[in-house]
């Protein structure tokens, strides 16, 4: 049951960091922060806040990070009045990358796209997995071939041994009689 209450304590935080950040907080540093999660301790004496900030240097983010670590108090303090909790926790705020992450990861796949397409552009196309396949299969019939040549080759020495041993059987039912 604690973790219910918990949960509910963190996403209600998250949502009133996020309302504070988005209507309430006038700083002309403030750029485009996204609240992405939030972290919140068994206990509620600290909350971790992940934002996400949208910029394209990385001076800018620094700049917005310094921005928020200076509301902090402010945004603490809201948030207090807004809980109804025995305790308010202790925000901090940490950047969160995985959005630029994703947005890399992104353009080196379409990179590599990109590449991949051109190589097959120009010059000889390259074998479909359908075309492997029934180069394959047309291979291992060759040497189906073959084996069943080697098999029957076998079969017909096997035939000669036989003939061999029924030839000497004979010379010793011969050599019986005498």
């Amino acid at each position: 049951m604690a973790s219910i209450r918990v949960e509910r304590v963190r996403k209600k935080i998250e949502t009133e960091v996020a309302r504070i950040l988005q209507s309430e907080l006038r700083d002309p540093r403030l750029g485009f922060i996204t609240v992405v999660g939030c972290e919140l301790s068994p206990d509620y004496r600290h909350a971790r806040i992940k934002v996400s900030v949208l910029a394209d240097k990385e001076g800018e983010v620094r700049r917005v990070m310094r921005m928020l670590e200076d509301a902090r108090g402010f945004v603490q303090r809201t948030v207090a009045g807004r809980l109804r909790t025995r305790v308010t926790p202790e925000l901090s705020f940490v950047l969160d990358r995985s959005a630029e992450k994703s947005v890399r990861i992104s353009s080196v796949l379409d990179e590599l796209r990109r590449e991949r397409e051109s190589r097959e552009g120009g010059g000889e196309q390259p074998l479909t997995v359908s075309e492997d396949l029934e180069s394959g299969d047309e291979l291992d019939a060759d040497d189906a071939d073959d084996a069943d040549d080697a098999d029957d080759a076998d079969d017909a020495d096997d035939a000669d041994d036989a003939d061999d041993s029924d030839d000497s059987d004979d010379a010793d039912d011969a050599d019986d009689e005498d």
